[in-house]
């Protein structure tokens, strides 16, 4: 890879710190680093590789001279400037959502569909982070079965919601643990002892919008238009780490022991699966982990070509970060 000049815009998020420790870790040749956002982030200092990087205001003019944008803030900045950065030159990846289901910009998941990457045009968008766990577990099995049906419960920690909903839910467990009524802002009810049947903002067909973007994002990464797929998506009282409990059926018999080979030898996924021993994944240990672990794989007793499956995962580094600087290294080669 050419070293470049690497801009990620809201640096001063949990996602784009996580995004930064990433491309430290892999040595990305950062030749030089432009750390952007907005509000509160502005003027803080972030490390990398021993220097400190002040982070600046997101302005037009900051865009200029970046070969590589990572977006790491919300839809409404990465719809203002995202395309103004690919108008500058820049090659953008953009983890926000707002352009992961516009049919000109290639949703990538590495693992998956790479290939996607020669159809950009200045702009390559990151799936959700529930929908990269997914689609890692899912696509071995489609290649080798043909998928019919897939249903999807996404039950997903606090820090894909941010710094503030973070420290809402710290200070929600400090308050219930001190007879105090607890606040509530970033969350619709209380979260702490509890969990939130509902992630994003209501639509007009009764799904969420985290449960349309993993429903519409899994169709697209694994270029099946018309797959009938369906998600119900919790919020759970954890501060890191997605689970998603998957119902599959195929086309083609497709046994656990088949499925367990399948996702042994499957890039990005490890199998924990071996109940006698009460081995299977929990978020306590992908924290940290460039992996999504599977396990409890087990036929569906109520079709004739059914599995079930469990998938755990770092929301915030296997489900964004390292999906991203997995992109960028792969449009810097």
């Amino acid at each position: 890879m050419q070293p470049c000049h690497v801009a990620i815009i809201g640096a001063g998020s949990a996602v784009g710190r996580e995004i930064l420790q990433v491309f430290e870790e892999r040595v990305f040749p950062a030749q030089a680093l432009s750390l952007l956002d907005t509000g509160e982030a502005e003027g803080t200092r972030q490390t990398f590789h021993d220097h400190n990087v002040v982070v600046r205001p997101l302005t037009k003019g900051a865009l200029e001279g970046v070969d590589l944008a990572v977006f790491a803030a919300g839809a409404e900045q990465s719809r203002d400037y995202a395309p103004q950065a690919v108008s500058a030159g820049a090659v953008v990846i953009d983890c926000s959502g707002a352009f992961s289901l516009d049919p000109q910009v290639p949703l990538c998941v590495p693992e998956v569909n790479q290939d996607v990457l020669h159809q950009h045009r200045g702009m390559v968008a990151v799936p959700h982070s529930a929908t990269v766990q997914t689609v890692l577990a899912l696509a071995p099995l489609h290649a080798a079965a043909s998928l019919k049906r897939v249903v999807v419960s996404a039950y997903q920690s606090i820090s894909g919601m941010g710094e503030g909903a973070m420290r809402e839910f710290d200070q929600q467990m400090r308050d219930l643990l001190n007879f105090r009524p607890p606040e509530m802002d970033a969350f619709p009810h209380q979260l702490a002892f509890n969990c939130v049947p509902q992630c994003g903002q209501f639509l007009d067909n009764g799904y969420t919008s985290d449960e349309m973007a993993l429903i519409e994002e899994t169709r697209k990464l694994l270029a099946v238009a018309e797959l009938p797929i369906t998600a119900t998506a919790v919020r759970v009282p954890l501060m890191h780490g997605h689970a998603v409990a998957i119902t599959l059926e195929t086309e083609q018999p497709l046994s656990p022991d088949a499925a367990r080979d399948l996702l042994q030898v499957a890039a990005g996924i490890v199998v924990q699966d071996d109940v006698t021993q009460l081995y299977y994944p929990l978020p306590v240990r992908a924290n940290g982990q460039d992996d999504a672990f599977v396990g409890r794989i087990r036929a569906d007793a109520s079709v004739p070509h059914g599995l079930h499956l469990w998938v755990v995962a770092d929301n915030l580094r296997r489900g964004v970060a390292l999906n991203v600087v997995q992109v960028a290294a792969l449009l810097m080669a």
